[in-house]
């Protein structure tokens, strides 16, 4: 941890920086062609499940893709595949609670428009989560990732006691490096559509 961190203007500074940042990625992902993003979302599947931590996991978190992002149904299905228990996030308040899927699972809109489990599919405790694959808009090889801002990752990481944590992104929404805050928690590997770097 950087001695500035204690001083509040750096913070502003990184903070505006990243709102700039975020603004940015959105609009360069936004601008991708679909077939462009599920060709590269494949290469990206292809390398999330021949990763060591994904074949020993009995338990996989991951999320919906929505607009652009990284598609992850393929992982997802891979896992079921596999006989592995797959979760999605569902937002209540300030938290995402975890509730076991299938394939035919029902799914409906939630708060911020991302598809997530009915209240009543089977919850389980962060904890019990081997692998969990994480969102990003951007995310540099130390690990830490700038999302859509609301902290709801930043939050659950620390619970995921168990679990390696996965940020998936396309290759050109890797950067030199995220103006992190100390409230910002970084994932253990990071896994593009052209390399897997495991975040120091």
């Amino acid at each position: 941890m950087s001695p500035w961190r204690t001083n509040g203007t750096e913070e502003q500074i990184r903070h505006q920086v990243k709102q700039q940042l975020r603004k940015r990625m959105r609009a360069v992902r936004g601008a991708l062609p679909i077939s462009a993003c599920e060709t590269r979302s494949s290469e990206i599947a292809k390398r999330v499940v021949a990763l060591t931590s994904f074949k020993a996991a009995k338990t996989v978190l991951a999320f919906a893709s929505i607009r652009r992002e990284v598609r992850t149904h393929a992982i997802m299905r891979a896992a079921w595949t596999a006989g592995k228990q797959v979760a999605l996030p569902r937002v209540v308040e300030r938290e995402l609670h975890l509730h076991l899927v299938v394939a035919e699972t029902e799914l409906t809109e939630g708060s911020f428009g991302v598809p997530e489990p009915l209240e009543d599919a089977p919850r389980i405790s962060p904890e019990t989560t081997d692998f969990a694959l994480v969102p990003a808009l951007a995310v540099d090889p130390r690990g830490y990732r700038i999302g859509y801002g609301g902290g709801y990752y930043d939050r659950l990481l620390p619970q995921l006691t168990n679990a390696c944590s996965c940020a998936v992104a396309f290759d050109f929404q890797l950067i030199v490096e995220v103006p992190e805050l100390p409230i910002d928690v970084p994932v253990d590997i990071v896994v593009t559509d052209e390399r897997v770097i495991e975040a120091t």
